[in-house]
């Protein structure tokens, strides 16, 4: 019997593609195959590891979109933490709220909802309702 290796190695492997092999073992494989909490446990795995893909493409539209209203409501603010600041801003009477406000607030929590839970119903409707 004569064994072939394949010589593409993980310099070619996008760790995009390595979280979706082992999701899709988790739920194609492992999951069917196993009962009870074992079950439910291989489930979430799968559904972190696709959590996480999702942060990795959408975070940095969610970074910036943050980034940039940090800019237009605290231009002098240097926060690496952008939305704890707003908040405080927002808390203490040095944001007020306009629709400009709103309108980042809508989109900020439409990207955070694509990264956790994509299908959530709700979602879909914020979406249509907000047009953002």
């Amino acid at each position: 019997m004569r064994h072939t290796q394949n010589t593409d190695t993980s310099a070619e492997l996008s760790s995009d593609a390595l979280l979706t092999a082992v999701k899709a073992f988790l739920m194609d494989n492992a999951a069917p195959n196993l009962e009870g909490r074992h079950r439910f446990n291989a489930r979430v795995a799968a559904n972190v590891l696709g959590i996480i893909q999702r942060e990795r493409s959408i975070g940095p539209t969610l970074q910036a979109l943050d980034a940039d209203a940090l800019h237009r409501w605290l231009p002098e603010s240097e926060s690496k933490e952008p939305v704890q600041e707003l908040s405080r801003a927002l808390a203490d009477g040095r944001i007020t709220p306009d629709d400009a406000f709103f309108d980042y607030l809508k989109a900020r929590q439409l990207l955070v909802s694509a990264i956790n839970n994509p299908r959530y119903a709700s979602r879909a409707i914020a979406e249509e309702r907000w047009g953002v």
